[in-house]
Parts: structure tokens; sequence; C-alpha cells
């Protein structure tokens, strides 16, 4: 008994040594663990930076749908950030709502560039090349670099897209005129309208009114004023743009800065003229005026008149939306006036025309230019992450 109660053996030290074994292999499994745990914390905070700067750049993307820039009068900002408030820009509100819990609680810095992709940034990003680039469509090629980087606690993460706006062709009605009604005001022997120009057949002159007499169709047909004479009445094809398509070509008129809300431009000369109220009137006696048939344009009014008169040649489509609902002549073309194209009045509005000599002349080469802007999308395979130096 007196053996076991002496503190002078060997027993004591091997226990010390056994509990310095068990300390040291705990604090070693407490250190694996707290590593582990830091690790997984920093891999779920880039993990949610990742995120961030994903629906960043979706958010820029469908801004772009909403306004394509392709003037430097609708560029970008130059940088999109948390303290940036701009309809073309990210709501920093809205992102900081979206992406709760404790990583964003310790505070996070974003930001979106728009960036043409002129030469040499035509199909691949650096920010090195593409930062000094302009914010909006310099090369008019409906293509723009996305830039979106997010960085929460320090943890950064970039990606950038080619993103390219949908070209849309609008529906337009075939024909060389389509009208509430139309009227010549010439009484000679003379083609007034060519219904087939250079086409492969004659298109049809329609009209709105039931009756066929002269406050519908009122020109000489004996005279063959109309050539090939393709007249028809009772016309029920509806306005020649819905108001989603009119809409469209007026969001891409403002986006290229032919945009007008009020009064008329000094030539409506374009590859799309937009008027949105304003009584128009041009005389042109040296004839420099308007597009080309290679590269023609279209001029629309949504709310207004048109008279043409002098030496004009007008390449492509004229079309009256007619809002103020007149069943009076809105267009009115005298002279030698002369458009190559296709002309649409909606409504009961009605067409003047034959002054000199022919004043419309059908070419079907004109509508497939009648484009509008739709949706912006990120190019395939241009979707990538860099790593940010700035």
């Amino acid at each position: 008994m007196r053996r076991w109660r002496d503190e002078s053996g060997a027993v004591l030290a091997t226990s010390m040594i056994m509990l310095g074994l068990m300390m040291t292999m705990a604090l070693a499994a407490f250190a694996y663990v707290d590593t582990q745990q830091q690790s997984s914390a920093s891999e779920r905070i880039r993990e949610t930076s990742f995120n961030l700067s994903e629906s960043l750049l979706g958010a820029q993307v469908f801004i772009l749908s909403r306004g394509w820039p392709g003037t430097a009068a609708n560029a970008y900002p130059s940088n999109c950030t948390t303290g940036v408030v701009s309809v073309r820009c990210p709501d920093a509100a809205a992102v900081a709502g979206a992406f709760g819990g404790p990583d964003v609680a310790q505070g996070i810095t974003w930001s979106t560039r728009v960036r043409d992709n002129s030469s040499p940034a035509a199909n691949f990003y650096s920010d090195a090349i593409t930062a000094s680039q302009p914010t909006y469509d310099a090369n008019a090629d409906g293509k723009l670099w996305v830039r979106a980087q997010a960085s929460i606690d320090g943890r950064r993460r970039t990606l950038v897209g080619l993103v390219k706006v949908e070209e849309v062709t609008e529906a337009f009605p075939k024909n060389v005129i389509t009208a509430g009604k139309f009227q010549t005001s010439n009484q000679g022997r003379k083609v007034i309208v060519d219904t087939k120009g250079n086409s492969a057949q004659a298109a049809p002159l329609a009209v709105r009114c039931l009756v066929l007499t002269s406050a519908c169709l009122d020109y000489e047909a004996n005279k063959g004023q109309v050539s090939p004479d393709t007249t028809q009445t009772g016309y029920t094809g509806g306005n020649a743009l819905s108001p989603d398509a009119l809409e469209r070509l007026r969001d891409k008129a403002i986006a290229n800065g032919t945009y007008y809300a009020t009064g008329c431009p000094a030539n409506p000369s374009g590859a799309l003229v937009y008027i949105a109220n304003g009584n128009c009137s041009y005389n042109n006696s040296a004839g420099t005026c308007c597009n080309t048939q290679a590269a023609p344009g279209m001029l629309i009014i949504a709310n207004g008149t048109l008279s043409m008169t002098g030496n004009i040649v007008f390449s492509g489509v004229v079309y009256m939306a007619n809002q103020q609902n007149s069943s009076s002549y809105i267009l009115n073309l005298g002279g030698t006036v002369a458009i190559l194209g296709a002309i649409a009045i909606d409504g009961n509005g009605g067409l003047s025309a034959g002054a000199s000599g022919v004043n419309v002349v059908y070419d079907a080469n004109v509508f497939s230019r009648i484009v509008s802007y739709g949706n912006a999308g990120i190019i395939q395979n241009t979707w990538r992450e860099i790593p940010a130096t700035s």
C-alpha cells in the first residue's frame, strides 16, 4: 500500500506524456476543423461573389435590351457601381435585396461596364484594350462587350460576354400603296403610280373605302395613271404595323438618334426616321434627297401630315400611322417627287399624288429594311471569367 502512494515512480511521468500527446492530438484536430471551416466559408463567399457577378451581367444585358445605345448621345456610363444611380445601370437596392445572408452583410462592391467591340477588341475581351472603347455601339454592328465584377470580403469575381441585339424584321403589307383613300391631282395621260417598278409582279394599290366613287378612288383610270391598274377597295388588313412593332421601331430610332418627339428634321433621309408629332413639308429643287435604292430607308410620322414637292426622290417606305385619326389627305405628293418603294397610311387617311409625273414606283426590296431591335443576348462561347485587373 505504501508503494502505491509513493510519488517518486515513473507512473506520473508516463501519465504526463500521455496527457501531452492527447492534448497535441486534440489541438491538431481542432486546428484542422477550423481550417476546413475557414476554407468552406471562403469558398462559399467566392461562390456568392460569382453568383452576384453573373446576376449583374444578366441585369446589364436586360437593360441593353430595353435601350440599345446606337449613338454617342445614348452612351452608357463609363462604370456602373453601387453609388451610380442611372436607368442604364443595375439598381443597387435591388441587387442588395436579392443577395442577403451573413456573407453579404460583411459588405459588397460591384461594377458593370458596357464597351464597344471595335477593333482590336472585336472578338476577344481584354481589360487593357477594351476599357478605353466607347460606351455605345460605335461601329454599328449590333454588338457590345459587357463586364460585371463583384467583390465580397475581398473575394472578387469578374465575368464578361459579347452581347448582340436581335434584329426583328417587321411584317408590313406588300402593297405599293395602302391607305384609306387615294386621289390624283393630275388629269393628264401619264403614269402617276407604277405598281410594278423593277419587281417581278405588280403590287396592289389597296384602299379601305368601300364604294368606288371619287371620294374613295379618284384617278383617271382610262389614262393609265395607275399602271398596271391593281386598285382594290375594302382593304381589311388593319394598320400597317401593330402597336408593338411601332413601339419597337420607335425605340430603335431613339437608340440611333433619329427620333423626333416634336417637329420635323431638316432632311428625312436615314435608315429609320421616326417623327412622333409633326406636320412636315419638304421641297427640294436640287433633287438630292433621300436615301438610295441600294440603301433605302423608312420615314414614320406617328401623328401628323407630310407634304413633298420639288424634285425629291425618296427611296424606301413612308408610313403615316395617322394617330390623329384624320380622314383627310394627310400625305400629299407634288412636283416631280418620286417615292421609290411603298406607302402606307393607317385609318381613313388618304394619299394625294400627281402633279407633273410619276410619284410612286413600287420596289419590293424596301420591306426587308423594316427592321427593329428585339432582345439582347450573350453570344455563345463569349461568356467567360477573367482575372480582374481593377
